[in-house]
């Protein structure tokens, strides 16, 4: 079950975590966010993930959650989502060196047995996070009739 929960404006008291190196190393626009939209992922299992989500000026989605699941207080990383085409020809093993980059909330969420499900897990959790923020609801669309979300069900 997924819910969104408002959050205050904390631009500036999180200005520091959105000057953070992003992961996707071809990027030069960083992880400034102007607006974030809070998730709160309840796996039935677990503690409830939160994860924050927005876009930068270059139309990536933006995540910021805890390092760590177990550990809240233990600091939220500020990281660009990897577009599911990327996953496209990797192995599960090459999938997870990508996903180890990414808040533990985001591999929990989207890692699978097999390199299939982790890509199907990827795209919708990756097309739920986007479709939170208004300025990649158009990049969303381009990307399912590109066939980028190997998960949509017709």
């Amino acid at each position: 079950m997924m819910q969104s929960i408002p959050e205050e404006d904390d631009r500036m008291q999180n200005l520091s975590h959105s000057r953070k190196p992003s992961t996707d190393t071809g990027s030069g626009s960083g992880t400034d966010v102007a607006q974030w939209n809070v998730l709160q992922f309840n796996t039935g299992n677990t503690s409830s993930f939160i994860i924050k989500c927005g876009a930068n000026s270059n139309s990536e989605l933006i995540i910021k959650a805890e390092a760590r699941v177990q550990e809240p207080k233990g600091g939220e990383i500020v990281r660009v989502a990897p577009r599911p085409s990327i996953l496209e020809n990797m192995s599960l093993e090459e999938m997870k060196q990508v996903f180890a980059e990414l808040p533990e909330a985001l591999r929990l969420l989207a890692l699978a047995r097999t390199a299939d499900g982790t890509r199907a897990r990827y795209s919708r959790l990756y097309r739920t996070l986007a479709m939170k923020v208004p300025s990649l609801r158009d990049l969303l669309s381009e990307l399912e009739k590109g066939g980028a979300l190997k998960d949509v069900r017709t």
